[in-house]
């Protein structure tokens, strides 16, 4: 296998023949229909063939491949885009009359160079996105770890006292959500930081904000995304049906309430059925009382603030990494399984969810699991006239979740909701109980525990 050096001094030889052809990015089999050009600094490009650009690809992977901490840093096009942006200037600065080999250590070192030093300015950032929770809006500001949940007013208040939002700015975004029209803004940073954060907020009337640091912008959006979500499923595991919770407490950025319609013809008819695609809000609650419920609940929020600092740590050095991935992709896995729409999809991911807590133990494993966590012995009935445990796990896990996957499900078009239902409260109590668990042991790193 080539080396990293090997493979710029490839790049620098196919630099050097591009020297000496007419149009190098005249290629027959380059499907891209302009120039290829890679930023050279100082508002200068360089012209690359399909040949070279690729080779830049293929340097970015190495790169990555051979240091593994990139790796939670940056999304891999993001990666990408940083090596072919450190290449240019690197190309630009070597004398093509030297031996390759000689001139791919300098343009190795220049590159590794200005990727330290991008790194380096990857410091804190603060992601914020429109949402929606329950239906009164009087909620005191709150937080579960990095996740910050406020009324957009208070919202938009600390962000002008930050100094991120100008007076005017907040004024006019103030008029636009009650509904007043605005005049036309000369146009400026201003008036453009005014429309964004309008468009971002929309009708929402939450704001939820997330702090990340040490990774880059892509890389940070999709954990702050992954943070908010997995917040949104640990407030609902609070509820009864989490799945039902889940409908009101929505992301702008993943999904906006509109209107389902179906045609349905029969012979000389047509109908029409008509619905909304999910709740605008979740739960009414009376003035003080989820600020209530958040105090009784103290402790299992700060276990899932300690979930979200694993998910979006750059390096990975978290107190119990363990404990806490177990249960960020058991967590993961639930919220999947409430938000899907297909009940045999949502029988899957609650039961990988159990899986994750009993470490990839199967049907037998989840036994175990329920019986350490729940107290319910394997031939005991989970309900009145109800299955047993093996009965019900066996239902979830082997005909739901294993005949699925395999594609030997010979009942796809049955009704599976009876089952959904079972396979999101038993993953609901195994969740909650682990969790607390989990704070009760801080010490803990084993996510074996939870079975014994």
């Amino acid at each position: 296998m080539a080396t990293i050096g090997n493979q710029i001094a490839d790049i620098i030889e196919e630099l050097t023949r591009l020297q000496n052809v007419p149009s190098p990015y005249d290629v027959a089999d380059d499907d891209f229909p302009l120039p290829r050009l890679i930023d050279a600094g100082n508002g200068g490009s360089l012209v690359v063939s399909r040949k070279l650009d690729e080779g830049i690809t293929t340097v970015a992977d190495a790169l990555m491949a051979a240091d593994p901490a990139l790796a939670p840093k940056y999304t891999r096009a993001e990666w990408r885009a940083s090596v072919r942006k450190s290449f240019g200037p690197a190309l630009v600065s070597i004398d093509l009359d030297i031996d390759p080999s000689t001139n791919a250590d300098a343009v190795l070192a220049t590159i590794k160079s200005d990727l330290s030093r991008q790194n380096a300015d990857y410091g804190v950032r603060e992601y914020a996105f429109g949402c929606t929770l329950f239906g009164n809006t009087a909620i005191q500001p709150f937080s579960i770890g990095i996740v910050r949940f406020e009324g957009r007013s208070d919202w938009l208040d600390r962000k002008h006292r930050d100094g991120d939002i100008s007076k005017t700015a907040r004024r006019r975004i103030e008029r636009s959500w009650e509904g007043l029209r605005l005049r036309k803004r000369r146009p400026s940073r201003d008036s453009i930081n005014e429309r964004v954060v309008r468009d971002t907020v929309e009708e929402s009337p939450y704001v939820c904000s997330v702090l990340i640091d040490g990774l880059a912008a892509e890389a940070g959006r999709d954990k702050a995304l992954t943070a908010v979500r997995l917040a949104m499923a640990a407030i609902a595991l609070l509820w009864q049906t989490p799945s039902k919770t889940l409908e009101g407490l929505n992301l702008n950025f993943d999904r906006i309430p509109h209107r389902q319609q179906t045609l349905i013809f029969l012979p000389g008819v047509m109908h029409s059925q008509s619905s909304w695609s999910h709740l605008p809000r979740s739960h009414w609650l009376r003035p003080g009382e989820w600020e209530e419920i958040f105090s009784a609940n103290a402790a299992h929020f700060r276990l899932v603030g300690e979930i979200l600092a694993c998910i979006v740590s750059p390096t990975g050095n978290v107190s119990r990494p363990r404990m806490t991935t177990a249960l960020a992709q058991s967590l993961l896995w639930f919220h999947e399984g409430c938000r899907d729409p297909v009940s045999l999809m949502g029988i899957v991911k609650f039961s990988a969810s159990l899986d994750a807590l009993a470490m990839g133990g199967g049907a037998g494993g989840i036994e175990r699991l329920v019986t350490a966590r729940l107290g319910i012995e394997s031939g005991i009935p989970i309900r009145s006239n109800g299955p047993t445990l093996r009965q019900a796990v066996a239902q979830v896990y082997r005909e739901g979740r294993s005949r699925t996957v395999h594609g030997t499900n010979s009942k796809l078009g049955h009704d599976w909701v009876g089952t959904r239902g079972l396979a999101e409260q038993l993953t609901r109590l195994c969740l909650l109980t682990c969790i607390r668990w989990a704070g009760e042991n801080p010490t803990s790193d084993d996510p074996g525990e939870f079975s014994r």
